[in-house]
């Protein structure tokens, strides 16, 4: 056999070039699909933290005969989210905690720097407090109720202005208010029509800026509220002023997780009509507006 029958083949330089070329278009068009996936997945486990809170929400009314607090007290004490801990296999860290302190004081203090993951949704890049990075926050609020007009009457919801309107005041037709309980005698709706638990998991995005706070922050009656915020803006709106009224809204493409009062787990497009928005988060409005 001779030298030249000998030799080894191999890629051109332009045959190389070639397959690069369509490695790197497979690679162009296999990442979108990677990162739905991984989205889908992310969305998924969202769903399930807000079915949990649902199912708990229900074991807490079980127990005590009615809903958490919103908000109580003229001190910061802790959050509707520390009453459900025991529901949420937190029974341990709910023990250790004083809920007749505030949230950052004695005992309290040393479980801002806890991470919930019940509480967190993973496809949000933003896990802490903004005032204060060391501090973890929480994905999931109570729905205090609309602000606006009730679509069945023509007139306002009932809401208490409070004594600092700049936070927006509190709705008071919702499922959790302040220093003052309700239960599921009071959704006169129905608990499949009633929003309970909401997601606020966007980051800064389009100028907005978030307004975390630790995720056992309970507020102040007539005044804020960490752990529940008011149904007054659209899902996803820009709206920053008013903390009460921080709109519900997330990373996922396209709107945000709720809770029905039944413990059911509902995507809500942020094209949603907005009477049917703010229907859904009434207990007791009268109204017959439906979701889809």
């Amino acid at each position: 056999m001779s030298g030249m029958d000998r030799r080894r083949g191999g890629f051109t330089l332009v045959e190389l070039l070639v397959v690069i070329a369509i490695i790197g278009v497979l690679i162009a068009l296999l990442l979108p699909a990677v990162q739905q996936a991984r989205e889908a997945a992310r969305r998924m486990s969202c769903s399930n933290n807000l079915k949990q809170l649902g199912l708990s929400l229900h074991n807490y009314h079980d127990t005590h005969g009615k809903f958490p607090l919103g908000c109580q007290g003229d001190s910061e004490r802790t959050a509707l989210h520390v009453a459900m801990l025991p529901f949420i296999e937190q029974a341990n860290m709910y023990d250790q905690m004083d809920t007749k302190l505030n949230f950052s004081s004695g005992v309290n203090s040393q479980f801002l720097t806890t991470k919930i993951d019940a509480y967190h949704c993973p496809s949000s890049p933003k896990q802490q407090a903004d005032d204060n990075n060391d501090y973890y926050t929480t994905h999931y609020y109570g729905v205090l109720g609309p602000k606006g007009t009730n679509p069945a009457t023509g007139s306002a919801y009932e809401a208490d202005a409070g004594v600092d309107t700049a936070h927006g005041g509190f709705s008071k037709v919702g499922i959790f208010y302040q220093d003052e309980s309700r239960g599921m005698r009071d959704i006169i709706d129905g608990t499949s029509n009633t929003l309970a638990f909401g997601e606020i998991s966007w980051s800064d995005r389009n100028g907005r800026v978030t307004r975390y706070r630790p995720w056992s922050r309970g507020g102040r009656v007539r005044y804020y509220c960490a752990g529940a915020k008011n149904v007054n803006d659209a899902i996803n709106s820009d709206q920053t002023s008013r903390f009460n009224d921080m709109s519900f809204g997330s990373m996922h493409p396209g709107g945000a997780m709720f809770t029905l009062a039944d413990g059911s787990v509902r995507f809500l497009a942020e094209t949603i009509d907005h009477d049917a928005y703010l229907s859904a988060a009434s207990c007791k409005g009268g109204e017959a507006v439906p979701l889809d």
